[in-house]
């Protein structure tokens, strides 16, 4: 019975208890009921025990609800615990732990813009005198460098922390995970990708797959970004990672557009050439349009006064049936340019 029945029958046992001492005093002063003076008294009992079944009927009917909403958590948690279970132990697995950080790459790479411009590698294996180098991501920085990045994280510790309930336990593991981090760094840094391409900047990127592991890893080691990079390793998170790329992206930008405007001086040099080479043609061509004028003329001068008075003589001897008539001469010339390009020394 929970404290609202309980009050609900204090009360009601109070009334009781009142009611029969009213009953007792009346009788004994007047034996006769008093029918119509305890009706009220029964009307309100009986609207208490009405309000006592409600209430208790919406207790069973909330108490049900709370049962199922219960066993609903209860069924939730243990579906998440078992998920949680095989995701731990798939990762667990190098291959799977493997493909999980390179889906992460994959999918920070697509969020930086860097997928159009195809300047990110996959497991690219290469091969040099110690062995073969396998990095994960090399980012082209669009001058014939790269740079390398790394997403093989040990997660062993830090998995078998998140599924332990003891809290000791769970810090000792933890405190492995950030020692592996710190032994994974001088592994990357041994390795240095960065002499497999000439001029590349010499250091490499670790890639954390997700927030939380780097928050942690620098949470048990406070200065494993001062180590990491006075060994030329680079820690990342996704969303650095992100801004890194997209700084890269941007570069790409800007190099395309200095592309394009190269492209554009190279073409408006060459058409400039190609203008100046058809207005010294053109210039060319009106000098022996004025010279051929001044031949026609010199032509038509000689046929006048050379050629056509001896030919009139036919015709003063009736040797002819009609007069000759001479071409008249021209009067017009080609157009001289006028620009200052065309004027001096064009046909330099």
């Amino acid at each position: 019975m929970n404290t609202t029945q309980v009050i609900i029958v204090a009360l009601i046992a109070m009334i009781c208890v009142l009611l029969g001492l009213f009953l007792g005093s009346r009788r004994q002063q007047n034996p006769a009921p008093q029918t119509p003076q305890l009706e009220p008294v029964t009307a309100y009992l009986n609207r208490l025990n009405d309000q006592l079944k409600a209430v208790e009927k919406q207790q069973a009917s909330f108490g049900a609800q709370l049962s199922e909403q219960v066993r609903t958590v209860v069924s939730t948690n243990e579906n998440l615990r078992r998920e949680t279970g095989a995701l731990s132990n798939a990762l667990r697995k190098p291959q799977v732990r493997g493909q999980w950080g390179e889906l992460q790459l994959k999918r920070v790479v697509e969020l930086a813009g860097m997928v159009d411009h195809c300047n990110f590698y996959t497991q690219d294996s290469v091969s040099t005198v110690d062995g073969r180098l396998r990095p994960d991501m090399k980012v082209l920085l669009g001058d014939g460098k790269f740079v390398y990045v790394d997403a093989k994280t040990p997660l062993t510790s830090f998995l078998d922390a998140q599924l332990s309930e003891d809290e000791a336990a769970k810090a000792r593991l933890l405190a492995q995970f950030g020692n592996a981090v710190r032994s994974h760094v001088d592994q990357l840094s041994a390795k240095r990708y960065w002499r497999l391409d000439a001029n590349s900047p010499e250091f490499v990127v670790l890639f954390l797959p997700s927030e939380a592991l780097a928050a942690e890893a620098l949470s048990q080691q406070p200065d494993l970004i001062e180590y990491a990079a006075e060994r030329d390793v680079i820690l990342a998170s996704p969303t650095t990672l992100i801004a890194m790329l997209r700084a890269v992206s941007y570069g790409w930008k800007q190099a395309a557009l200095a592309d394009s405007a190269r492209e554009v001086f190279e073409t408006g040099r060459e058409l400039y050439d190609r203008l100046g080479t058809l207005s010294n043609h053109l210039v060319k061509l009106g000098k022996s349009l004025t010279t051929s004028v001044k031949s026609y003329n010199d032509a038509i001068g000689s046929l006048e006064s050379r050629v056509l008075v001896t030919a009139r003589k036919f015709n003063e001897m009736k040797l002819a049936d009609s007069g000759l008539e001479g071409p008249q001469a021209l009067t017009a010339s080609a157009r001289q340019p006028q620009a200052s390009e065309l004027t001096s020394d064009s046909s330099d």
